[in-house]
């Protein structure tokens, strides 16, 4: 378990304990609010492939991020931040993938291609 997994299975385990409370108070329900939204933060962060739909909302940004390309059968994903970099043909074939971040070496290996 990396570091990111266990602050997030550890976030969770205190929002289900505050939301236990017998008596809740405004600080307790302070305090879960802030692990709820530091959760979600955390969860929107993790790496994950783009949908068809969020490569061309990506694309069409003008202030975009940097997302990783991984080719098929390849373990080394390449940071873009041009979309001119994505052969559109292969990534609508699913020869290629994108993704929000970088994916680790499993990651890259556990990607399902069709």
């Amino acid at each position: 378990m990396n570091d990111r997994e266990k602050v997030i299975k550890e976030s969770e385990e205190a929002i289900d304990v505050l939301a236990k409370a017998e008596e809740p108070t405004f600080w307790i329900d302070f305090v879960r609010c802030a692990f709820e939204n530091a959760l979600a933060l955390l969860k929107e962060q993790e790496v994950r492939e783009l949908t068809i739909d969020e490569w061309r909302k990506w694309k069409a940004d003008s202030r975009r991020n940097p997302i990783c390309m991984l080719w098929e059968n390849d373990t080394s994903p390449i940071w873009i931040l041009n979309p001119n970099a994505v052969h559109e043909p292969a990534l609508l074939m699913g020869k290629l993938k994108l993704f929000t971040g970088k994916p680790t070496f499993e990651q890259c290996k556990a990607v399902k291609w069709e």
